[in-house]
């Protein structure tokens, strides 16, 4: 970059926001990419070569190397398909840990770019996976409809105690923005949302209020009257 002061700690930072977007830190990639960055971690006043930068990023310089020589797009491609055929979770943080070469290297931008990217191009739905980890609407609109087959209240008030998931994903301003708003997309009559509601504390307060009216009022010499002082 232009004009940037590099220092040791500087470099370290850059390699690791390099490393954590899936930029392909192999010498020769890094060098066509960000030659100021590699100039300068090879210079004798910082690191003195490309590894010792690397490594002091927190790094295994080996694994960075086997990006570039081990993997091509074919090869990726494949061994997605076959932890997905295994019935692993793509999606797994652990997964990503644990397969972290095969990671790196699909999320490099002289591959995929990005672990979505490469998984939609082993022919795999990345989006149905995702549901199974995140409310979407699909998702929530499905999950809204099993509960009316299997004759579950769908009251804003018995989901949110029984299914508090559902309900604040619904509310979310990306998804539905209301609990009402999302039963309607889900094709449920307006009727059938009434199940399970709770109290409707005013009705109650005022058929209270009207209680204590019908009773009959005492008579004058049976209140009690606030003493007024006598001039």
């Amino acid at each position: 970059m232009p004009g940037r002061v590099w220092t040791r700690d500087k470099l370290i930072t850059t390699i690791k926001q390099l490393s954590d977007e899936g930029v392909d830190l192999s010498p020769t990639s890094i060098q066509k990419t960000h030659g100021a960055l590699f100039s300068s971690a090879r210079s004798r006043s910082h690191f003195g070569n490309w590894r010792d930068a690397v490594q002091a990023a927190g790094l295994e310089y080996d694994d960075i190397k086997r990006v570039k020589q081990r993997w091509s797009r074919e090869g990726i491609l494949e061994q997605i398909r076959e932890h997905h055929r295994n019935g692993e979770d793509l999606l797994d943080p652990d997964f990503k840990l644990r397969e972290r070469s095969l990671y790196l290297a699909a999320c490099a931008h002289r591959y995929f770019g990005s672990w979505r990217r490469a998984i939609q191009a082993a022919g795999l739905d990345h989006e149905t996976m995702r549901e199974t980890r995140v409310w979407t609407r699909t998702r929530i609109l499905r999950c809204i409809q099993d509960l009316s087959r299997e004759g579950k209240p769908l009251g804003w008030g018995y989901v949110e105690m029984h299914c508090p998931g559902i309900y604040r994903a619904a509310r979310r301003k990306e998804n539905f923005g209301s609990w009402h708003g999302a039963i309607l997309a889900a094709g449920i009559t307006p009727a059938a949302q009434t199940r399970g509601r709770r109290p409707n504390i005013v009705k109650e307060m005022e058929r209270g209020l009207a209680a204590k009216m019908d009773q009959p009022s005492l008579p004058a010499y049976g209140r009690t009257v606030p003493e007024t002082s006598v001039r």
